[in-house]
């Protein structure tokens, strides 16, 4: 429901495991995360990508909390309309953090790294 909300086909997985799951998946150019944002370019935002971070947080490690801090976040390369991306996500119990990389799928271009504190229970 909630790639469908902003116009995206279902994620595809590459590699899952415990702590770490590895998707990919088409950036649309109908996705709504356009729409308003830098008008004369569209590129997918920073918000969005946390955003799609904490969603599949949520859905694959069942990580329901709220983030705390943010660290080492860089964003590199934009993301275009119709490009598909690689994400990584690797959950740190022992830490409460997530580790995130948005690439192009042949992982030449990193388009975005960091990880986030979550908030203690």
């Amino acid at each position: 429901m909630y790639l469908d909300k902003h116009g995206f086909a279902a994620e595809k997985i590459i590699e899952k495991n415990d702590d770490s799951v590895l998707l990919e998946f088409l950036v649309p150019e109908a996705c709504d995360f356009f729409e308003g944002h830098f008008p004369e370019i569209q590129l997918l935002p920073a918000v969005a990508q946390i955003d799609l971070t904490m969603h599949f947080a949520k859905k694959y490690f069942g990580i329901s909390t709220l983030l705390s801090e943010s660290k080492r976040t860089k964003f590199c390369t934009p993301i275009f309309p119709n490009t598909t991306v690689r994400m990584s996500i690797k959950f740190n119990s022992e830490k409460n953090s997530i580790t995130y990389k948005f690439s192009s799928t042949n992982g030449e271009k990193i388009y975005s790294t960091g990880t986030f504190s979550l908030m203690n229970s």
